[in-house]
């Protein structure tokens, strides 16, 4: 599931102006491994078909709302040390 929700915060995220450190892109796939349900394999079968059933409709769905969802709430109150790491957003308040 990491390796899916990385994938998708790197196709949505391209298209947003918030800040895009790495603090930050850890911090929305923490918020959607959250809430999505856990998919663990153990063998390169088992990642093939794991693969497969995520690039099914309902579940590349979820895992867009989950990624979406958190890049809208992190993008909204980005890591603290943002601005050290990207040079952007220097007015942003500590929160």
């Amino acid at each position: 599931m990491e390796e899916t929700v990385l994938n998708k915060i790197d196709q949505l995220w391209e298209n947003t102006n918030y800040c895009k450190c790495d603090s930050c892109r850890m911090d929305v796939a923490a918020y959607a491994l959250n809430r999505l349900p856990p998919q663990y394999v153990q063998s390169l079968k088992g990642k093939v078909l794991y693969q497969f059933a995520s690039s099914q409709t309902q579940q590349d769905i979820e895992v867009t709302v989950a990624v979406s969802t958190g890049i809208e709430i992190v993008g909204k109150s980005p890591h603290r040390n943002a601005n050290a790491v990207s040079g952007e957003n220097e007015n942003l308040s500590a929160g």
